[in-house]
């Protein structure tokens, strides 16, 4: 491998010429450059992701956005996710990364889901919890059928019957996460979405936010924090598959539930990592290769949304793939997590 100084070198020159909003910063120990999980900043001059510079051979290259909160480990495959690979810078990078992991600087692979049991032990505090969803969006779930659905009810409950004893956040926290706080479990089974149900200052200042991301595990990358409804996709079908991706997960909950009445496909909410990434990801990591219908329910009140789905419907139309905007007219109203009788469905072909 490459001395790491050199190496160093090299990586930046190769990341100013393959990201064209790259620059070196923090002394050369980092580059700063446009995020590829979400809008970034409106001003193409800002950025917000930054790339750290391995400066020893068990020093793997991180990556960080600040307004995203999107992160983790560059390696050969995250080069390929990003469109930039190249064989040597790979290489190298994977070769850091198997040397951290030897010597226990971090923990596991990028790709690695993990097992979790979900359940519930205190059913009355879960019954308040359902009630919730129940009204939020006009539906008639049982407490197993939250559970089927990967919404943690109580996450004090899962956390101790999974045996998970190391938190990620004080006892005192997790405790109020546990009590006030209804949550969905990401693809890869370590974060959990926690959506506050009580009214503002009664929790902790810290989490008195409508979301709170949890990590179970301590894992390092996010890049799969995305909610996804757990369905049964038939790829043997020969007709195209439907692939829904909302903003939150209310939204997906709704689309799923009220609007498709459960119907076919794969729901996905992208929970602020961007529609791109999260398509990326089921096309590619998953490895979806049917034809496919890709709808889009974007918030009304999100600046340059259109925009951003328009551009994907153009990378993607030459390979045949349908591309759909849904929106929710219904007045007062700015998205679909909301029963079905305050949605008016308007769809857009791009």
């Amino acid at each position: 491998m490459a001395q790491s100084k050199l190496f160093g070198d090299e990586y930046i020159q190769f990341l100013q010429k393959h990201i064209s909003s790259a620059r070196p910063v923090a002394g050369r120990r980092e580059v700063l450059c446009r995020c590829f999980y979400c809008p970034d900043s409106r001003d193409p001059s800002h950025a917000h992701m930054y790339i750290s510079v391995p400066q020893s051979e068990d020093e793997p290259s991180e990556f960080h956005c600040k307004k995203c909160n999107t992160g983790g480990y560059v390696t050969t495959n995250r080069l390929i996710e990003w469109g930039i690979y190249d064989p040597v810078i790979g290489t190298n990078l994977d070769i850091i990364m198997k040397n951290s992991i030897k010597k226990g600087i971090i923990k596991g692979t990028e790709r690695n889901v993990y097992n979790f049991r979900n359940g519930v032990i205190d059913n009355e505090l879960a019954a308040q919890k359902v009630a919730f969803i129940n009204s939020r969006l006009d539906t008639n779930l049982t407490i197993q059928e939250c559970i089927d659905l990967k919404i943690i009810l109580n996450l004090g409950d899962t956390l101790m019957m999974n045996n998970i004893k190391e938190l990620s956040r004080h006892p005192s926290i997790v405790q109020q996460l546990h009590d006030h706080f209804v949550g969905f479990l990401s693809e890869d089974n370590n974060f959990v979405n926690l959506r506050r149900i009580c009214n503002e200052g009664i929790v902790y200042k810290s989490i008195d936010k409508r979301y709170i991301n949890y990590n179970i595990f301590g894992k390092k990358d996010n890049t799969e924090k995305m909610y996804v409804i757990p369905t049964v996709v038939d790829l043997n079908n020969p007709y195209p598959l439907d692939i829904h991706i909302a903003e939150g997960p209310f939204d997906i909950l709704s689309i799923y539930l009220n609007l498709r009445q459960r119907s076919h496909g794969i729901y996905c909410a992208c929970g602020g990592g961007g529609y791109a990434s999260v398509l990326d990801f089921i096309i590619n990591t998953l490895k979806i290769y049917n034809p496919l219908n890709i709808h889009f329910y974007p918030d009304n009140d999100e600046v340059g949304n259109e925009k951003r789905i328009i551009n994907i419907a153009n990378f993607y139309r030459p390979y045949g793939y349908q591309v759909y905007s849904h929106r929710n007219y219904y007045p007062g109203e700015k998205d679909m997590g909301v029963p079905l009788s305050r949605i008016d469905e308007k769809v857009f072909k791009l």
